[in-house]
């Protein structure tokens, strides 16, 4: 076969032994870098290796296997009839243990110091739906409901009001109906109910504090 001479070494076509090859890339410094295979697979290694340690960190530090987080008022018909639908789609679509939607009730045993609640205090979920992401990000409002039935694959019902000569129209519908909801959909007042929230929680604070005076002597 013809012969060709390649790296300072001869080798023909019929039976080819070529020298490495070698990857020329430009570094920082605007020179330029010359890489054999060998140094190309564990520059490779290297990267899928940060790759995979940066996804297993993202992992760990997520604060629930969910995707997101919604924190809504039970007693009020209107929304728990709305989370009912959504989480019975979930279970549906995902199963018992792969469901991709979690509920907070604000009126069970709410913690506003649970870090899967993202600092969202009871006043705020009484004023307007919130729904924390596995990072922490706290959204409000409509894209609560865009990103929740897209979780179960029926954005298609929420996705105009992301239509931006749309949205504010659809903002403000839903600032005013949040605003008078407490009275619409459980007859008391926004103020009324924080009022009852916090004389609650001082109670019980009271009640735990003494609990644990009582077994600490």
């Amino acid at each position: 076969g013809r012969e060709q001479k390649r790296g300072g070494r001869r080798w023909t076509e019929r039976n080819p032994s070529p020298p490495p090859h070698r990857l020329q890339i430009n570094d920082k410094l605007g020179g330029k870098m010359m890489l054999t295979n060998s140094q190309l697979r564990r520059l490779t290694w290297a990267l899928s290796w940060h790759r995979a340690a940066r996804s297993s960190s993202a992992a760990r530090t997520r604060l629930f296997p969910e995707e997101i987080n919604i924190i809504y008022d039970s007693k009020c018909n209107v929304c728990k009839l709305e989370m009912d639908l959504l989480a019975r789609r979930d279970e549906r679509l995902f199963g018992t243990n792969g469901r991709r939607i979690r509920l907070t009730d604000l009126e069970c045993d709410y913690d506003e110091s649970d870090p899967r609640n993202g600092g969202v205090s009871y006043k705020k979920g009484m004023s307007a739906i919130n729904a924390v992401y596995p990072d922490g990000r706290v959204i409000e409002g409509v894209s609560v409901f865009v990103t929740a039935y897209e979780l179960v694959q029926l954005g298609w019902l929420f996705r105009f009001m992301e239509w931006p000569p749309l949205k504010p129209l659809v903002d403000a519908g839903y600032k005013l109906f949040a605003k008078h909801r407490t009275k619409l959909t459980r007859g008391s007042s926004l103020d009324d109910l924080i009022r009852a929230y916090e004389e609650k929680s001082s109670i019980k604070s009271a009640d735990c504090s003494s609990c644990t005076n009582t077994h600490n002597r």
